[in-house]
């Protein structure tokens, strides 16, 4: 009975591409010994299983929007059913639709915002759509300024907690701090 009652632990890393979230997310869960939602994992096994070479090219702009859209549906809906997961994607923190989404989650939510200026963000997304390891699932090569700013601010739906990517990241100082601040979101 006491573990139906315990509220779901819900850690949100957000930022803008290319700042470093998968970087943070992933130790992080495993660290914290909690489940890892990414969007970019899902959208590049949707990709893996609906990619149709006869209708889409693998750089389809179109059909990768489309992908992403669903990958965020699929964390969003997955993600009442982790009582403790680290979701990991560019959220949007302007987004109404997003922030609902994530505000009606059961439980308490702590975010990790991947703090990096925003041209920095820029040449670090342009960088990684170079690489030939890149997944095709992504098929945006370069994001304007204008448009990388969407991502400018953390959600702040709980405590948010800032991480400076473009330093090295003390894994355990920040699985620290997010206990921590669990803990104090059990206090309110």
């Amino acid at each position: 009975m006491a573990n139906a009652l315990r509220q779901h632990r819900i850690v949100i890393v957000s930022g803008p591409p290319g700042a470093g979230k998968t970087t943070v997310g992933r130790p992080l869960a495993e660290a914290l010994g909690f489940a890892l939602l990414s969007k970019d994992d899902i959208k590049e096994a949707l990709f893996a299983a609906m990619h149709d070479p006869a209708r889409e090219a693998a750089d389809d702009l179109d059909f990768s929007r489309r992908l992403s859209v669903a990958a965020m549906e699929t964390l969003l809906a997955l993600a009442p059913h982790c009582p403790d997961v680290v979701l990991e994607a560019n959220f949007r923190p302007r987004s109404e639709q997003e922030r609902g989404r994530l505000a009606a989650l059961p439980g308490r939510i702590v975010e990790v915002y991947c703090r990096l200026p925003l041209e920095e963000a820029v040449r670090r997304f342009a960088e990684r759509a170079e690489r030939e390891r890149h997944h095709p699932a992504h098929a945006l090569k370069t994001m304007p300024l204008e448009r990388m700013a969407e991502y400018d601010a953390p959600v702040g739906l709980g405590k948010v907690i800032e991480v400076d990517t473009s330093r090295a990241l003390d894994v355990e100082a920040l699985v620290e701090r997010v206990r921590e601040a669990l803990k104090e979101q059990t206090a309110l």
